[in-house]
């Protein structure tokens, strides 16, 4: 039996694509308030959805640097740019490699729908902190940026009878 708030086992993974991970065998979570939690073998993971902040990072300084009408007429305009680049980057920096065993957890939870969203991205912070280690702050920056921006990702799809829409 898993200590609660634990993960059973390392994660043993391979890279099927440049961003997918493939579970080699199944992971458990012994959530404190859901229970066991099960991640089975074959399940395919994008890990932390984080590219995202390295490409704003790259967009805006391209855009900033090579300029246009538009940006070279309105200095604030680049300035701007370079800053979201900079703010981009240094949170892509904090939170790259932290949370795998977490973020393919929460990958499942959203793709099957068993939870609500909600439960999903507090399943995630919990998984977070107590079984993968990630410092409190580090966990809530991974918090904020699934309530911001998951919706994007959370099932529509109801696929057991716990399904709940947010």
């Amino acid at each position: 039996m898993t200590a609660v708030g634990k993960f059973d086992v390392k994660p043993d993974v391979r890279f099927i694509s440049r961003w997918d991970v493939e579970m080699r065998q199944a992971m458990a979570f012994n959530d404190p308030v859901h229970g066991d939690l099960v991640v089975p073998d074959t399940f395919v993971s994008d890990l932390a959805s984080i590219r995202i902040l390295r490409e704003i990072c790259r967009w805006c300084a391209i855009t900033a640097l090579t300029g246009g009408t538009l940006v070279d007429s309105h200095p604030w305009i680049r300035w701007s740019l370079l800053a979201v680049a900079l703010i981009a980057l240094a949170l892509y920096g904090l939170l790259v490699g932290y949370g795998m065993r977490a973020s393919i957890l929460h990958d499942l939870l959203y793709t099957t729908g068993q939870l609500s969203r909600r439960e999903c991205d507090a399943v995630y912070y919990r998984a977070l902190t107590t079984g993968d280690g990630t410092a409190r702050w580090r966990a809530l920056i991974f918090y904020l940026g699934v309530r911001l921006g998951g919706h994007w990702s959370y099932t529509k799809t109801p696929t057991s009878s716990g399904f709940s829409s947010p």
